[in-house]
C-alpha cells in the first residue's frame, strides 16, 4: 500500500541510484582532471592532441551529469530515468565484452564490469522495480 508519498522505493533502485552518482561523480572529477592536464606533453600527446584530449574530458564531464540527472530521475521512479540507466548499462555491458575479446590482459576486471551491468539491469527490471516505477505499491499487481 502507498502512503502519502508515493510506493517504497526498492532497496535495488536505491543501489542503482547510488550506483550512478558515484559514477557520474567520478566522471566528472576524471573530465576535470584531464583537462587539468592539458598542459602536460605527455598526456596530451597519449590522447593524440590537445583537441582530442579536451573532447574527451568535456564528453566525460556531460556523461557524469547525465549520469546524476539519471540517479536523480531513479529516486523519483521516472522511468525515463529507467530507460536511460538501462540503455547505459547495455552499451557498458557491451564495451565490456568487446574490451575483454580485444584485450584478453582486461578479461578479469571486463567480466566483473559485465557481471555489475548484469546485476544493475537485473535490480532495474525486477518486479519490485516494475512496481515502484509504475507507481504501484508493492503487493499490487503489475498488470
Amino acid at each position: 500500500m502507498s502512503d502519502q508519498f508515493g510506493p517504497k522505493r526498492p532497496l535495488g533502485v536505491t543501489i542503482v541510484a547510488v550506483l550512478a552518482i558515484v559514477s557520474g561523480v567520478f566522471d566528472i572529477i576524471g573530465g576535470i582532471v584531464l583537462l587539468a592536464t592539458q598542459s602536460d606533453a605527455s598526456a596530451t600527446e597519449r590522447f593524440g592532441g590537445a583537441g582530442l584530449l579536451v573532447a574527451v574530458a568535456v564528453s566525460s564531464i556531460v556523461l557524469g551529469a547525465i549520469m546524476l540527472l539519471v540517479a536523480y530521475g531513479l529516486f523519483r521512479g521516472n522511468a525515463v530515468a529507467r530507460f536511460a540507466a538501462t540503455i547505459l548499462q547495455v552499451i557498458s555491458l557491451a564495451g565490456s565484452v568487446s574490451s575483454g575479446i580485444a584485450a584478453p590482459a582486461t578479461l578479469s576486471t571486463e567480466i566483473l564490469s559485465a557481471l555489475l551491468a548484469l546485476a544493475i539491469l537485473f535490480l532495474l527490471w525486477s518486479g519490485e522495480a516494475s512496481r515502484f516505477f509504475r507507481g504501484l505499491a508493492p503487493g499490487e499487481p503489475t498488470d
